[in-house]
């Protein structure tokens, strides 16, 4: 037996559920609105500004979805993270990311920014291409987040 998990805009639930029951091999384990994965505006922003930052290739490394994690962390209209994992559970299966880094390419460079949001120095590199680098991402991301394009 398999078990798949779906998600079902609300204007096709109804159809889709009528076709289901056709199918007496098919039974339904559970229907929930919480499995919706860009359930609130937040979310929905977060996920189209990871996206416009994939597409404009600013995510060169795995690690750089650390910066993100940082600055979520630090500001207070957004969500924090107890943990890496927890950070990469919300971005694959509330926002419904995949081509994520794996944890311990965000846990080990957590630590690493130094100083205030925008400005950071980081404890890894001396390297000021770098650390503008860095700063950028997070600077987009942000844009992003408040709509300026």
């Amino acid at each position: 037996m398999k078990q798949v998990v779906l998600r079902i805009d609300d204007a096709a639930f109804e159809k889709f559920m009528g076709m289901v029951c056709l199918c007496p091999q098919v039974e339904i384990v559970d229907a929930s609105e919480s499995a919706v994965p860009t359930q609130g505006p937040m979310a929905v922003r977060i996920r189209e500004a990871i996206l416009q930052l994939r597409a404009e290739k600013l995510l060169k490394r795995k690690f750089d979805y650390a910066w993100l994690k940082v600055s979520m962390d630090s500001s207070d209209d957004m969500p924090s993270f107890e943990s890496a994992q927890s950070y990469l559970n919300y971005m694959h299966e509330e926002l419904g990311l995949d081509d994520l880094p794996c944890e311990s390419s965000i846990s080990k460079m957590m630590d690493s920014p130094r100083g205030q949001l925008f400005c950071w120095t980081f404890s890894d590199t001396g390297d000021i291409k770098e650390i503008s680098r860095r700063n950028n991402i997070v600077k987009r991301f942000f844009c992003l987040m408040r709509g300026v394009r």
